[in-house]
């Protein structure tokens, strides 16, 4: 497998965020199963220890981050006096 010049054993790793784990998971470059070219760069997708595969640049949901956001600005907004 072409890995565009990446040593495997340099020490890099990735930590992508894992669906099954809930989290973000290191993982090395025996994790690597596919490599392929985008119009944005190299997407890089490898195996989790669980055995999901991932995406190099995989983020945490936006629906989670989100629902954060919201609670906190309901508990901000009930705090507030109201007008008689």
């Amino acid at each position: 497998m072409d890995l565009n010049g990446f040593d495997p054993h340099d020490g890099d790793m990735f930590a992508p965020y894992c669906p099954r784990h809930q989290s973000r998971v290191l993982l090395g470059y025996e994790s690597v199963v596919d490599v392929e070219q985008t119009p944005f760069g190299p997407k890089v997708m490898l195996r989790c220890h669980c055995g999901e595969l991932v995406s190099h640049d995989a983020a945490e949901p936006e629906a989670a981050t989100a629902g954060a956001a919201a609670t906190t600005t309901a508990t901000s907004a009930s705090a507030l006096p109201t007008a008689c």
